[in-house]
């Protein structure tokens, strides 16, 4: 029984709208187990077509494969990927090797998909870099190899899994003659060792190598001649690598993710330059996401401190002077003053329009009848005569300062004199601030005797002014403070509540600044996904050959998302840093204490994952949807 069989086989595509195009054509072609044959013919004859359908990477449109008695064919299964890892090894004209890595990363891959424990793995692959003669080689990064030397870390890595079939497509085509010939010797002696060689070639020096060549000219068997073989040296009877290398196995297990993690960090540390730019998309996002919970715990710490020193804190009840069961003015202060969370208090008595006379003018204005602490509890700011201390006594009056320089009065601390229809009052102050009751600076406040009679006053004010967060509860007590009897009929001003209002304030701020992080990890996503496609594209080949030597469809999916988790968690840390480093310098620049939350060094770490698995999931399914035969030509 010959050991590849194939009956008619034909591999068509499609090419739009136009008639297919056919690369083979009825091919029917026995190879014998240790043959050492040459496939030769023009360009675009169908010989890599034909190469691609033996390793398993391609289907034919129509015919049989059978390889060592059973029929095989490239689907989207395992099998194929296992056929190839156990049985087949390939050796490319592009070498296909792990760039910036080590040579033994390259040559052990094809081991590590058989699920080849990672000790049986060195053994076999020091073992297959001696047999090609480069046993120094092991830890040397590819990058350095010359080319005949890569070529040779690519036999190695195909007859390291024991490969009885050994396909090379133009071996030798980017190599000088020298080390072309090192490499067909290399060939020939892995050929002696029982492997069968399978050579795609142009070129006659490497056919004359072969025992046999067959000719492929428009997709069909041109000639098929063998040629008689020479005497076998001692090579047949010596071991080759897999013969030594076959008792290292062990058992073959499932990949292990282990090895999946190790190879995908060695895969990232390789390509520092495309790891630190896509690491950088995450760790922006990250960072807007330290900074703006860092930020927001300072922020709302300072926001606490200042809101509650500058909380409004201004309480007033009014009512009608001919309403039942009110104090009189005497009482008013002393009533207000009670209640729990009042810091001053004042009465307010509108008097309705009267006359307000200086010895130079006179105008018609509002005064008002006071007691109480009224500079602070109506937050003015008064220049007091200085001969004056304390609250307005009866007959003494404080006079805004629009209205002042109206009646042309100067300096208080002379003690100008005003007349308020005819009665004399002296000028205590100029009210030169009034924030709470602006219209006062163009009216007068009169100080009150006690015992005067407020009960036809249009209007009485009782002003109070709260210490910081007492505002609420100062406005439910004051009503029946005032008129236990009707405290409903009472108008009462009071602030909304501070602790409400702050945390609505906090709330917004807080939602605008998470919406923002959430774009800023949106767009860090979108640009991870197309960094790693581009990245893919470059990455085609090596996809390709992972696939060559054993890879399933899920090994490089896993490959790709085991990557881009990588990078967020490089993001992730990255991210963290600069965040708290941004952190640092808006505090330190608002005089802010810093607020740093533990919490953040997990979270910052699990959203880089996150970020990073979701960047590269597309490139992970594109990837491993990939066909073989389609990566190696990119």
């Amino acid at each position: 029984m010959p050991f590849i069989s194939l009956r008619d086989v034909s591999r068509s595509y499609s090419s739009g709208e136009g008639p297919p195009l056919h690369a083979l054509r009825g091919v029917s072609l026995d190879i014998d187990r240790g043959e050492f044959v040459a496939i030769v013919g023009p360009s675009g004859g169908g010989k890599s077509t034909l190469l691609n359908i033996l390793g398993l990477l391609d289907d034919p449109s129509s015919g049989q494969y059978a390889l060592d008695g059973e029929i095989v064919t490239a689907g989207r299964g395992g099998t194929a990927a296992r056929t190839r890892a156990e049985k087949i090894g390939f050796v490319f004209q592009a070498f296909h090797l792990l760039e910036k890595r080590p040579a033994a990363d390259s040559v052990e891959l094809g081991l590590m998909y058989q699920g080849i424990g990672r000790d049986a793995r060195q053994v076999a692959t020091e073992q297959a870099l001696e047999s090609v003669g480069l046993p120094d080689k092991t830890t040397q990064s590819v990058s350095t190899l010359s080319g005949g030397q890569r070529q040779r870390v690519a036999i190695a890595r195909a007859v390291a899994t024991n490969a009885t079939l050994i396909l090379a497509d133009e071996p030798t085509g980017n190599l000088d003659s020298a080390n072309a010939a090192v490499v067909l010797d290399e060939l020939e002696r892995i050929n002696r060792g029982g492997a069968t060689i399978v050579v795609v070639t142009h070129s006659p020096e490497v056919a004359a190598r072969a025992s046999r060549t067959v000719r492929i000219i428009d997709g069909s068997v041109h000639t098929d001649e063998t040629r008689s073989p020479e005497a076998p040296d001692d090579g047949r009877d010596e071991p080759g690598p897999e013969a030594a290398t076959t008792s290292a196995f062990g058992k073959r297990t499932r990949l292990r993710t282990a090895d999946i993690l190790r190879d995908a960090w060695a895969s990232v540390r390789s390509r520092p330059g495309q790891t630190f730019g896509q690491a950088a998309a995450v760790a922006i996002a990250v960072a807007l996401m330290v900074a703006t919970l860092g930020l927001s715990a300072s922020a709302r710490g300072q926001v606490s401190a200042t809101f509650d020193a500058h909380l409004n804190r201004e309480v007033s009840a009014r009512w009608s002077g001919d309403l039942a069961h009110l104090p009189p003015l005497a009482q008013i202060v002393p009533r207000a003053s009670a209640v729990a969370g009042v810091e001053a208090a004042a009465a307010v008595v509108d008097l309705g329009p009267k006359t307000i006379a200086s010895l130079s003018a006179r105008r018609e204005v509002q005064p008002h009848l006071v007691s109480g602490n009224i500079v602070a509890a109506a937050r003015l700011t008064v220049a007091e005569a200085n001969w004056h201390n304390g609250a307005l006594a009866p007959r003494e009056a404080y006079i805004g300062d629009l209205l002042a320089e109206d009646l042309d009065i100067g300096d208080a601390s002379r003690a100008p004199s005003i007349t308020v229809d005819g009665e004399r009052y002296v000028v205590a102050g100029i009210i030169t601030k009034s924030s709470r009751l602006p219209l006062l600076r163009g009216e007068v406040l009169l100080g009150g005797a006690p015992e005067t009679d407020i009960r036809h006053a249009s209007d009485i004010t009782a002003l109070v002014l709260t210490s910081a967060g007492a505002a609420p509860q100062v406005a439910r007590q004051l009503p029946i403070a005032m008129n236990p009897f009707l405290p409903k009929s009472l108008v009462v001003t009071a602030p909304t509540d501070a602790t409400k209002l702050r945390g609505q304030i906090e709330g917004g701020v807080q939602a605008t600044m998470t919406a923002f992080t959430l774009v800023a990890l949106i767009v860090a996503v979108a640009a991870l996904v197309n960094a790693t496609l581009l990245a893919l594209n470059s990455r085609r080949g090596e996809i390709g050959m992972r696939k060559a030597v054993g890879a399933r469809d899920a090994h490089i999916a896993s490959l790709i998302t085991a990557e881009s988790a990588y990078v967020g968690i490089l993001g992730g840390v990255g991210g963290l840093f600069a965040g708290m480093i941004a952190i640092l310098v808006v505090t330190i620049s608002q005089h802010w204490a810093p607020v740093f939350d533990l919490v953040l060094l997990p979270v910052s770490i699990a959203v880089g994952l996150v970020v990073g698995a979701s960047g590269g999931a597309l490139a992970a399914i594109r990837a491993a949807r990939l066909r073989p035969a389609e990566n190696l030509r990119a």
